[in-house]
């Protein structure tokens, strides 16, 4: 199979090419360094390219393919704030291009990353893919613009496709020093400073949060399935955990949960204060169980950041 993946090069594309090229497909990264976490990945096609110039994207002399796994694009809530428009506007454009390349190189399905911010604030928990999407904040908005465009758009035009609604997802190779993406890898940034961390809000609040063994599992399952069901898919561990048990087992694999203490905070507008994923449809689709619960990935994620700082 012949796969494209845009940002290819940031953390989960970058594991998913390389489980990709082990399971012999061959495969084209585009990626502009913006947040890659390396420069290239051996055997892979590497292209960097600006993929919100669309004429940069048009010009790409690529031969036709199976897949394009679009994974660039804007990525942190907090920095959407400060920039709503720019936000909004930019992962639009980027997504529009990627879809006029999938096109162009007659692509059989379009799988874009989502995020579970889609949902808003939600009673149903687990929430399935069937909820209503009311997305609060400018990042969610634009997540669920992408969602929408993809339908519309890859309908029209034949391709099959879906949209990975990524919960929390964490593993080995996250940068800790993004402190505006990511929960575990935050939390353990954080701990690793002081063992007194200041928390913007309540400590109650839950998350799912997903090993990135298990996304790049589930991501390409649905990449090789030909029966793969168009729509939303939820990523997830399919498990909820607390704020201050999350941080607490970082802290006792840390060996400093006597010092451990949390001190609230005001909380980020947007916000969602509880969601866990219904991961039904990714079990009985693609008959994928997650690996690691919570608990145990977290605690060895923990001991791997140890390992290698």
């Amino acid at each position: 199979m012949n796969v494209i993946i845009t940002g290819g090069l940031g953390f989960i594309g970058s594991n998913i090419a390389k489980r990709m090229l082990n399971d012999g497909h061959t495969v084209t990264i585009l990626d502009n360094l913006e947040t890659s976490i390396a420069q290239g990945i051996d055997g892979a096609n590497t292209i960097h390219v600006d993929i919100t110039d669309a004429d940069a994207v048009a010009a790409l002399d690529l031969p036709d393919s199976d897949c394009v796994i679009h994974l660039a694009g804007p990525s942190a809530g907090m920095e959407s704030n400060a920039s709503p428009v720019q936000t909004l506007s930019k992962g639009y454009g980027i997504t529009l291009n990627a879809i006029d390349l999938a096109t162009h190189v007659k692509a059989k399905r379009f799988i874009i990353a989502s995020s579970m911010v889609v949902y808003g604030y939600t009673e149903d928990n687990p929430v399935p893919e069937s909820a209503p999407c009311l997305p609060v904040s400018h990042y969610a908005i634009g997540k669920f613009a992408n969602e929408r465009l993809v339908a519309h758009l890859c309908h029209d035009r034949g391709i099959r496709y879906n949209q990975l609604r990524f919960f929390n997802v964490y593993g080995p190779g996250q940068d800790l020093a993004r402190l505006g993406q990511g929960l575990v890898s935050i939390f353990i940034a954080l701990l690793m400073r002081n063992p007194r961390v200041e928390m913007k809000g309540s400590p109650e609040r839950f998350r799912d949060v997903v090993h990135i063994n298990d996304v790049v599992e589930a991501c390409v399952r649905c990449a090789e399935s030909p029966n793969m069901k168009d729509g939303p898919l939820n990523i997830g561990s399919g498990e909820a955990i607390v704020y201050g048990e999350l941080m607490r087992i970082i802290a006792d694999e840390m060996g400093i949960a006597d010092a451990f203490e949390i001190i609230e905070t005001e909380g980020v507008p947007g916000d969602l204060f509880g969601i866990c994923a219904d991961i039904s449809r990714l079990k009985s689709e693609l008959g994928f169980v997650p690996a690691y619960a919570p608990e145990k990935g977290v605690r060895e994620f923990t001991r791997w950041v140890l390992d290698n700082r």
